[in-house]
């Protein structure tokens, strides 16, 4: 929240910045995919508008379209965010978030296939960025949904390596282990997800949103692996 307020103090001493207005996009959207924001619409909202105006001022900044690619996938607007990481990915073709934020894009809308290669080669491009086990986790799902339970499982196992106390992780990794059979390791994941903190927030909730189908799956894979809600 401290940097989201200065933030917008950087806009208002400088409203020309473009730099101050994209940062304001990726905070609000970082501030309601975990789960911290009391209002996610509004707060949506002002990333939105923060990162359209900095695609305004500096529309040649691939930091400005991935601020606009990011604020739109939870704005639940895949297909503006897959446009804008397009754009970023035209004027810097090795911009690692402009890859990753187009395979998030592809896999909520609901396209598991196709968002499997720009993830890939975005985490190839920074293989060590912080945020990774978010970006793991998702391939992870995108290689479950798209029938490759093996590959979910390896990248899955990555993201638990780099956050080994976040519980989607784990939520992953048991239905990567049932759909390959693996029913006591997937009951240990279980067990873990129960000794850890639920999230304050569903960085998956726009994907649940545009695809119950594979919702209700991952759904009943957890209840497979003995996981009661």
């Amino acid at each position: 929240m401290s940097a989201r307020r200065l933030f917008r103090e950087a806009c208002r001493l400088d409203p020309e910045l473009a730099e101050a207005h994209l940062w304001l996009g990726r905070v609000s959207a970082g501030i309601v995919a975990y789960g911290w924001s009391d209002e996610p619409q509004r707060d949506i909202r002002e990333g939105l508008d923060a990162a359209l105006k900095a695609v305004r001022l500096d529309e040649k900044n691939p930091y400005s379209h991935y601020a606009l690619a990011i604020c739109s996938i939870y704005a639940n607007a895949p297909e503006q965010a897959i446009l804008a990481a397009e754009k970023a990915i035209e004027i810097s073709p090795s911009f690692a978030l402009g890859h990753l934020v187009m395979g998030m894009g592809q896999f909520f809308r609901g396209s598991a296939s196709e968002a499997i290669a720009p993830l890939e080669h975005g985490l190839m491009l920074n293989p060590y960025d912080p945020q990774n086990f978010v970006w793991f986790n998702i391939l992870a799902l995108a290689y479950l949904f798209g029938g490759q339970a093996s590959e979910a499982l390896a990248a899955a196992i990555k993201a638990r390596k780099i956050a080994p106390a976040w519980r989607p992780t784990h939520e992953t990794l048991a239905c990567c282990y049932v759909s390959l059979g693996r029913l006591p390791e997937a009951g240990s994941c279980v067990e873990l997800m129960r000794e850890m903190e639920n999230p304050s927030g569903d960085a998956l909730a726009p994907f649940r949103l545009r695809n119950p189908h594979w919702a209700d799956e991952m759904a009943h894979l957890l209840k497979k692996a003995g996981w009661q809600r």
